[in-house]
């Protein structure tokens, strides 16, 4: 559209009014007589206000006489403003609309290719300050953005790179590679190309309008770009910096592993077509240090946007550590020293890593309903706890006799002429109350073979709910429980607890009864502790297509669950463990440099990250990232901490897995912590808070049991020694692994592998971050 309609448009929007456009000295002599007298044309009043060109321009000093220009002129809240000229007047005319009056009508005419591309979509305004650039800014969209290619043709070739550098970054993370392909074949016609970055950045901008997501793929080659201009006090163009910003992305990229050589040398070949210089004429040392004041930092780390491939891009999280030591390796790019210091200091404090170990809970309910869902379920079996194999053991068995139209309809309720099914549940008590139900609706003859304190676990509730429903189920004197459901009928409807101990019976009957040829209702009246875990089964029910509608008060809970539902197979990522996560991060908070914990669910619904939270109570830094695109790889940096203040009461109701490591915490701590609501412990794979209690007793904690907790009154420092088994219990042994870094004596386990029972590698990784010193596995 011709510069000659810009009154035109902006008639649409304010029918009277004033119009002041701003515009730089370079643009000025060009254009602004004909936006002028377009505008006067359709009866606005016209006023301009010229600024300097040049990236120096877009400073609070610029900004404060605009603005007082405007209130001379007495701009009002219904007139409006136009910015005519590249990216710096863009931006800083915008960030005036933006504020002034609180808001006033904006409208854009970029005059260079650059502008066309980026900066005059999307709403973005800024200006810079003496500590970066863009860091001050608003979201203020453009009513309407008149496009003119004839505008661009007095860019010199040095401004036009400018522009073409945004369209190769465009190319870059446009989920295909045809834009890619057009710039590479040289032949084109510039307003398709230009529509064809405009429509990838409305993508990105639409899905994201407040820059807190996706949004932020925009700024693929930026992060270096920027601290390059800053460096430079703006002497490079801002294109010419990105084009350096996206060769060092794409070997970043390469030499992380996340790109092929294939897409990086693409990639470099296509800057070097357009003629880019791509080394740097600064030192990796101010480099970092400019790359450390991005917007994009998050704590210790900067949202970068790497390749996958042409076209494919993500966002990571990279930390500045591991972010220095490559600037410091790329020395065709960077000449002079390696160091990298920032005010005399190191700037990357040291940062191990380690990844959490996938979640239990989620895997326990993600295998069987991948199973109901006539699927199975592909697991890392050196990652895989005792408790999941004894589930993933089961299905197995019962997947193997089961008729899968029977999973569908339930019309078929034969499975074998043999024996009834012996299911090793060993010491899992997911694996047993999730799946007798469903064996009863199943229709199968079965017996759940149980270890340890398994068989003095609690079942009762779950039992009479089944038998009144049409089970037939015994409990034989060494433990085992049977279940003849080929000869009974499981029917449909209301199943009542009240007070159950334990979610899992909650958890059981929603992955069976809506395979039932009816509608069911389960109520629990009263209580439900570890609700969590129930709305983790719904999460999982959710994603494989069963319904499940529920509501709650203080004294019930309803689950409506209807009938003749069918499973849907969804190939699902397990989500990191915090209930394992909270050791490895205890172990951050006994450390001596900090410690990222990657593969978390940030947000999650498993009621462990409940750690997070008493952590920071206790006087700890803690630094969340979430992931842009994936829920499930979070991190979470954890720093040590010498000086822990108590918690006055911890209501461990929702969170009884992490109460051993929240006792070790509490035993250092200054001031008394009491842990309460956790009487379920008793029942566990020891009775954990007795065990607890006694470790930690030993190891010279001032600690003390009641009947549903614990009260420890805070000492400086352990100064005991420990010998034993942890009572066979897996969180009780890695409670001890873990004493060992503020332990005097040493600390010897027995019968560690006990620990396979949720995290086989957990030794292996204590060995792998030096925190073994003081530990031995006997």
């Amino acid at each position: 559209m011709k510069l000659s309609r810009l009154g035109e448009l902006i008639c649409k929007y304010q029918a009277r009014g004033t119009v002041l456009i701003i515009t730089d000295t370079n643009v000025a002599p060009l254009y602004l007589n004909e936006a002028i007298s377009s505008i006067e044309s359709c009866g606005l009043a016209c006023d301009s206000y010229t600024i300097p060109s040049g990236e120096e321009s877009k400073s609070f000093e610029t900004y404060i006489k605009i603005i007082e220009y405007a209130s001379r002129i007495s701009l009002t809240r219904t007139d409006g403003i136009v910015a005519l000229g590249g990216g710096m007047v863009g931006d800083i005319a915008g960030f005036v609309a933006a504020t002034y009056m609180r808001g006033i009508n904006f409208y854009q005419v970029p005059t260079t290719l650059l502008a066309a591309v980026d900066s005059s979509v999307g709403g973005k305004s800024a200006i810079n300050t003496c500590f970066g650039k863009n860091l001050v800014g608003a979201f203020h969209k453009a009513k309407f953005v008149l496009q003119d290619t004839a505008l661009l043709a007095s860019e010199d070739d040095y401004v036009l790179m400018d522009g073409y550098a945004e369209i190769i970054k465009t190319a870059c993370i446009s989920r295909s590679d045809d834009l890619f392909k057009k710039l590479e074949s040289g032949n084109f016609d510039i307003q398709e190309i230009i529509d064809d970055c405009v429509a990838v950045k409305t993508y990105y901008v639409e899905k994201d309008e407040n820059d807190s997501g996706i949004r932020h793929m925009l700024n693929y080659g930026h992060t270096l770009a920027h601290a390059l201009e800053k460096l430079s006090s703006y002497e490079i163009g801002h294109g010419h910096a990105v084009a350096k910003g996206i060769a060092f992305t794409a070997s970043l990229s390469y030499d992380l592993g996340w790109c092929s050589i294939d897409c990086r040398d693409r990639i470099h070949a296509l800057l070097e077509k357009f003629g880019y210089d791509l080394s740097i004429g600064f030192s990796p040392s101010d480099v970092a240090n400019a790359m450390a004041s991005d917007k994009k930092r998050s704590g210790d780390s900067i949202k970068f946007i790497i390749n996958r491939d042409v076209g494919q891009a993500e966002i990571k999280l990279i930390s500045l550590t591991k972010l220095g030591k490559i600037l410091a390796t790329y020395s065709e790019m960077f000449p002079g020293t390696s160091e990298i210091v920032h005010g005399g200091a190191p700037l990357f404090a040291p940062l191990q890593e380690v990844s959490a170990p996938p979640s239990k809970s989620y895997l326990h309910r993600e295998i069987i309903a991948a199973m109901l869902s006539g699927h199975e379920l592909e697991l890392d079996a050196q990652e895989a706890s005792e408790d999941i194999i004894a589930t993933y053991e089961a299905v197995k068995i019962i997947s193997n006799h089961a008729n899968y139209s029977a999973l569908r309809v339930l019309e078929s309720r034969i499975v074998s002429a043999d024996d009834k099914l012996i299911l090793e549940c060993k010491e899992s008590g997911s694996t047993l109350r999730f799946l007798l139900p469903v064996v009863a609706v199943l229709g199968l003859d079965a017996e759940f073979r149980l270890a340890g304190r398994l068989r003095e676990r609690p079942m009762q509730q779950l039992i009479s709910q089944l038998e009144e429903h049409g089970a037939s189920i015994t409990l034989s004197d060494s433990g085992s429980i049977s279940i003849s459901a080929s000869s009974s009928h499981i029917t449909p409807g209301e199943f009542n607890f009240t007070n159950p101990e334990s979610s899992q019976y909650i958890s059981g009957l929603l992955f069976a009864l809506p395979l039932l040829n009816g509608d069911s209702v389960i109520r629990v009246h009263n209580n439900l502790e570890s609700y969590s875990y129930v709305l983790i089964t719904l999460d999982v029910l959710g994603k494989y297509g069963i319904k499940v509608d529920y509501s709650h008060t203080n004294k019930e809970w309803v689950f409506n669950i209807p009938g003749n539902q069918t499973y849907t197979f969804t190939d699902i990522s397990p989500e990191g463990d915090w209930s394992n996560a909270a050791f490895l991060l205890a172990l951050g908070v006994f450390g001596k440099a900090p410690l990222r914990i990657n593969n978390l669910p940030l947000p999650s619904k498993q009621g462990d990250i409940k750690i997070l939270d008493l952590l920071e109570e206790f006087g700890v830094t803690v630094n969340r990232y979430s992931d842009i695109l994936d829920v499930n790889a979070g991190c979470v940096d954890i720093f040590p901490c010498k000086e822990l203040s108590a918690i006055n009461s911890i209501d461990a109701s929702g969170f009884p897995d992490l109460v051993p490591i929240l006792a070790l915490i509490a035993c250092v701590a200054s001031g008394k912590t009491v842990i309460r609501n956790a009487e379920r412990l008793r029942y566990k794979e020891s009775d954990r808070l007795t065990a607890t209690c006694k470790v930690l007793r030993s190891l010279g904690a001032d600690i003390s049991e009641t009947e549903d907790g614990l009260i420890i009154e805070g000492v400086d420092t352990l100064r005991g020694s420990y010998e034993g088994d942890g009572c066979g219990d897996h969180r009780i042994i890695m409670m001890i692994a873990v004493s060992s870094l503020i332990s005097d004596g040493i600390i010897r386990i027995h019968e560690a592998s006990a620990v396979a029972k949720s995290y086989p590698n957990f030794f292996e990784v204590i060995k792998l971050l030096g925190f073994d010193d003081n530990l031995e596995l006997v």
